[in-house]
């Protein structure tokens, strides 16, 4: 059996050889009385335990030390950053388009012009004031209002063109109607008209933790919207907007579709009803703004290949991932029926990086922006000249569609589940798969090899149209 080696560091051992010689010199009256020089000196073998023994002493300690010394706390890594590289701005995003809101180091006006204080000095946050800034914005509460969009007089609709995102589908009989999303719209003095709520609707608004806003709806939206925060059609925080005649022509809108709100009306609303004034959405998946730049740039020299008739090589084929652009896409033809005026039609710009909505009949996509006027005004009458509608972002999902059994009216759209996606931005389309869980969770994109699609930071704009006869085409 060998010997344990502590046993080898501490013990000194002894053989027979040694206890007869002790024996000896212990009965030999000569040297008995001799002193030994020998037994002054220490062995070799306690010269090398006592080594062991502080070594193994030494060993102990230190590691004491390391596991129980104080260390000092460790700055926050953006904090840090700023401190070392004050020149590196730490940047906080929108939680609903994914933009840049607030950022530490030198601030900038909207001209890219530094902003000076008034003593001179130019206006700085640190990381942490950039943080609360953008933790103050992403408190605010979020409102999901549907808004019709039938040639009826509801167009052009007012703040629509002010939404984060918007979703698109049919309503009834062809005619399409928008869930429009915004965020705490403090400064709108009228947003609408709005019109009833569908099912479908609901389930793509709840993932955004919003207060609901609505006249009415179908009778299955009414059984599930009450388990939400919501408001319908309320003389407290609504009104009617009856316009006026005038040279001719009638400068306002008529009911079904003159019933309308306004950010300080709903803000009011949450005050009183103390249910909560703060929303947490779950949001889709977003590129920062120096990913969507980049993917811009890379498509733009994509571009200038292609013109000169450039290919690649197949090593550098290999190399790209399937997440990589596979067409570009200036202008975006979305048919969700035989109705030309609900068909609509996208144009790229390259000035903007945004697409201005039209519809298939010539007719421009408008929206009042009614800010900086009194309260309750008449749209037509006391806001600005309308805009036309331009989103960062457009999206096409193909979802199940059918005639309600329960009227023959109405219209039934699946929203759980999974299905066709194409997505534009930058210019370029993405094509891949939608996918939704229940009705809580938020969409995801993906593309056909299972990669998780993220889209351009800004406002988005997204049409349900039906598989079975929905059409996409784009050049």
């Amino acid at each position: 059996m060998p010997k344990n080696k502590h046993n080898q560091a501490t013990l000194i051992e002894t053989t027979p050889e040694d206890n007869l010689e002790k024996d000896t010199k212990d009965h030999d009256p000569e040297k008995s009385d001799k002193p030994s020089t020998d037994s002054k000196k220490p062995s070799k073998r306690l010269i090398f335990s006592l080594i062991t023994i502080a070594l193994f002493l030494c060993i102990i300690t230190g590691t004491f030390l390391l596991l129980f010394s104080k260390k000092p706390e460790a700055k926050e890594g953006a904090e840090h950053q700023l401190t070392e590289v004050e020149s590196t701005p730490f940047y906080f995003y929108d939680n609903l388009t994914g933009e840049v809101i607030s950022h530490s180091g030198i601030q900038y006006d909207e001209h890219g012009e530094k902003i000076i204080e008034a003593d001179g000095s130019t206006r700085k946050l640190s990381v942490k004031e950039a943080e609360q800034m953008a933790k103050n914005a992403n408190e605010q509460p979020i409102y999901c209002i549907q808004i019709p969009n039938g040639l009826d007089g509801a167009r052009p609709q007012v703040g629509l063109h002010r939404a984060s995102i918007v979703f698109e589908a049919i309503a009834e009989v062809g005619i399409t109607r928008f869930a429009a999303i915004f965020k705490n719209p403090v400064g709108a003095q009228a947003i609408g008209p709005i019109r009833s709520l569908r099912l479908y609707h609901l389930e793509w608004d709840i993932p955004f933790d919003c207060t609901i806003v609505h006249a009415g709806g179908a009778d299955d939206a009414l059984a599930a919207v009450r388990k939400y925060r919501h408001i319908s059609e309320s003389v407290n925080y609504m009104w009617r907007n009856y316009g006026q005649w005038s040279g001719g022509a009638y400068l306002g809108y008529a009911a079904p579709n003159n019933l309308f709100t306004s950010g300080p009306l709903l803000a009011t609303f949450l005050e009183n009803t103390a249910r909560g004034s703060f929303s947490k959405p779950k949001s889709f998946a977003r590129l920062t703004k120096d990913e969507s730049d980049a993917q811009k740039k890379e498509i733009e020299e994509s571009q200038i290949k292609k013109d000169e008739k450039q290919t690649d090589s197949p090593d550098q084929t290999q190399n790209k991932t399937s997440s990589e652009p596979k067409k570009l896409a200036s202008n975006i033809h979305i048919r969700f029926n035989h109705q030309q005026g609900f068909n609509v039609n996208y144009a790229y710009s390259k000035n903007t990086n945004t697409y201005f909505r039209s519809y298939a009949n010539g007719e421009t996509h408008l929206s009042y922006t009614c800010e900086n006027v009194p309260a309750k005004p008449s749209p037509k009458r006391d806001c600005n000249q309308p805009y036309q509608i331009n989103p960062d972002v457009v999206i096409v999902m193909r979802v199940k569609e059918r005639t309600s059994p329960l009227d023959g009216y109405h219209e039934d759209i699946t929203t759980i589940g999974s299905g066709q996606v194409s997505i534009f931005q930058n210019g370029t389309v993405f094509e891949g798969t939608w996918h939704k869980a229940n009705r809580e969770s938020q969409i995801s994109f993906k593309t056909t090899t299972g990669e998780e699609i993220k889209l351009k930071p800004g406002r988005t704009w997204i049409s349900a149209i039906p598989d079975s006869y929905g059409k996409l085409s784009y050049e």
